[in-house]
């Protein structure tokens, strides 16, 4: 193969899934592979589902002065 011409990669940013059930079977499968490649990220996947799932909710019941105003304060 020529130097200049590069092989041929997937791009997984490229790869369209759509929203619902296959979009969620993408992802699924998606982590399953990593974790079985990367040995080492099954430590971090637990972590990460608590602080994630801790953050949602934290977001979800944080209460607004008023709807629509942004919650993250201007600098002055």
């Amino acid at each position: 193969m020529n130097q200049s011409t590069p092989g041929p990669q997937i791009n997984v940013s490229k790869i369209q899934s759509g929203g619902g059930v296959a979009g969620t079977l993408f992802a699924a499968i998606s982590v399953l592979i990593f974790l079985i490649g990367i040995p080492a990220m099954r430590f971090f996947l637990p972590a990460a589902v608590i602080l994630g799932g801790g953050l949602a909710v934290a977001i979800r019941f944080i209460r607004h002065e008023t709807p629509g105003t942004p919650w993250i304060p201007q600098a002055k």
